[in-house]
Parts: C-alpha cells; structure tokens; sequence
C-alpha cells in the first residue's frame, strides 16, 4: 500500500495497548476463576513521527511525512482473582494527526492534511469461559491539500467478526482513494 502514514500510526495500536490486551485475554481465556473486578483504563499520548521511505498519497515519489497528533486508548475488562485480564472486553483507539508530507527531490506539491484512525476490539468469552469471540474494526482517513491546489484522500474501513467455533462470520474491508 502507497500509505505508509496509515501502517505506521497503525502500528501504533498495535504495539500499543491492543497486544498487550490480546496476550493477556488469551493467557487468561480459558481460566474458570471467579471475576474480581471491572475496570476502565484511558490513556492520552502526544506524539511526532517522522518517515522518508516511501511515496505519499497518489504520489511515485518518496516523500519526507511529518505526523504530529495525540492518541486515545481506553480499555474496559475485568480481572480475575488472581489479577489476570478476562473477557470481555472492550478496546478502543483513537489517532488524530496533522500530517505535512514534502517531496524529497524537491520537485511536486507539498501536502498539508490531517489523519484519524479508530480502532474498536469487542471480545467475550463463551461455554464458560472456554471459548473467546471477537469483533474488530477499523476505520482510517488521510486528507490532504497540495501546495499546487490538488487534494488527496483515502479512506479504509476493515471489519471482521470472528464466532464462538472460531469461524469468521463477517469480513470485509473497503477502500477509497481520491487524487
């Protein structure tokens, strides 16, 4: 994929709160122990990243990509007794970033936009605990105006669902790029 912007604040999420979620509900997933608490953690991030390494929207030439924007994540699940995150829970993320992308060569519009990812988690436990269900989307959009009038957009929006037998019931991912 052209944009590196949506994998690089993507994996924000990932590296993020969204693994350290999925290791523990999967360790913890098929335990029988009694649920403790609920609890509901947010968490805000300022951040800047910076790449050269690829083109940008609509583009074939690599681009300098500045991202400067603040992320939320908030997470609501339960714990066991002994401390362990179980289903279900819930994790969202959300990414808004201004983004200025500049040709490396010299030569092409500059790009002034912005960016704004969610990420949504459902996951639960079914038969007692022995079996986890999970729902993800995602939604991404980039726009951007060029230094020469010209306006760039993408837009993505990933789902799956995946059932009690650990079928995938529902998948799909639409993407929509205008130059």
């Amino acid at each position: 994929m052209e944009v590196r912007i949506l994998s690089v604040l993507r994996s924000r999420v990932l590296c993020g709160g969204l693994a350290l979620v999925a290791g523990l509900t999967f360790m913890s997933a098929a335990s029988g122990a009694a649920f403790a608490e609920t609890f509901t953690s947010t968490q805000v991030e300022k951040f800047s990243e910076t790449f050269s390494d690829e083109a940008f929207l609509c583009q074939n030439r690599p681009y300098t990509v500045t991202a400067t924007g603040q992320t939320v994540t908030h997470l609501t699940a339960r714990t066991d007794a002994a401390g362990n995150i179980v289903p279900p829970l819930r994790f969202h993320e959300q990414i808004h970033a201004k983004v200025v992308a500049v040709p490396l060569d010299g030569t092409g519009p500059t790009y002034v936009g912005h960016f704004h990812t969610f990420d949504l988690e459902t996951i639960r436990s079914v038969k007692h605990g022995t079996v986890i269900a999970e729902t993800d989307t995602d939604h991404n959009k980039v726009v951007a105006k060029g230094s020469d009038g010209s306006r760039v957009r993408l837009q993505e929006h990933h789902h799956f669902t995946i059932n009690a037998n650990g079928d995938v019931t529902v998948e799909f991912g639409k993407v929509k790029a205008s130059c």
